[in-house]
């Protein structure tokens, strides 16, 4: 009877035994809010970046920023930036060299050196406010209303977890200087495991009318970024 009753007592206890001393527990799923609050800290966080922006159904012919890749610091104080910005002129498009530190922009106009230009006479963007961490990318994160977990897409080597939201209007014509400021425009950041922001992808009025695409991808978290005043 002994030699019965000891495997049913033994199988009643592990039945019994709580969840918690499995050893297999796992930590609760971070919301929608709390992976953007994260992605957020990581970009702050990163010091530097590597950004790739591009653009699809732009009007043709329309003034505005359509592409950009460079390289920015992260700096509440002094953002930075150096690459290369295309857009539209009067219905001329051009790509042209750009080092933005601060306020300052430098551009590779039609001349061998930089030479230091007023980028809102052409109401284009500093792209180094881009690396502001409240005014830029970063800063989009916590305006995002009503986030949402989406599905997961690769990206390269990455498989990204999507969020889904909103952005007030006047929010995003503040970063790209396109739009009119009102409204909504929708936007999906993917995700690393890592909750690194890999990409946002905004779509709106960002010409009136009918909707445009804009995506940002960003990677180089921490790699060394040399930008200095020319």
């Amino acid at each position: 009877m002994r030699r019965r009753l000891l495997p049913a007592l033994l199988l009643a206890a592990a039945v019994a035994l709580p969840a918690g001393c499995s050893g297999e527990d796992k930590a609760p799923a971070k919301t929608p809010t709390q992976r953007l609050e994260a992605a957020r800290a990581a970009l702050e966080q990163a010091g530097s970046l590597s950004l790739d922006l591009k653009s699809t159904d732009v009007p043709a012919r329309t003034n505005g920023v359509t592409a950009a890749t460079g390289q920015g610091v992260v700096s509440p104080t002094e953002p930075k930036f150096k690459g290369t910005i295309t857009g539209t002129v009067k219905g001329v498009g051009a790509t042209v060299e750009v080092i933005a530190i601060g306020d300052e922009t430098w551009l590779k106009l039609f001349t061998p050196d930089f030479e230091p230009f007023d980028l809102s006479t052409l109401n284009a963007p500093n792209p180094a406010t881009f690396f502001d961490p409240s005014k830029g990318i970063a800063g989009l994160l916590p305006e995002t209303t009503s986030p949402t977990a989406g599905g997961q897409v690769r990206a390269g080597r990455d498989v990204l977890t999507q969020v889904t939201g909103t952005l007030p209007a006047q929010r995003v014509e503040d970063l790209f200087h396109l739009g009119e400021g009102d409204g909504t425009y929708e936007v999906t950041y993917g995700l690393t495991d890592a909750d690194q922001l890999r990409t946002a992808t905004l779509v709106g009025p960002f010409f009136g009318g009918s909707d445009s695409t804009y995506t940002l991808t960003l990677t180089g978290y921490g790699a060394p970024v040399a930008i200095d005043r020319p």
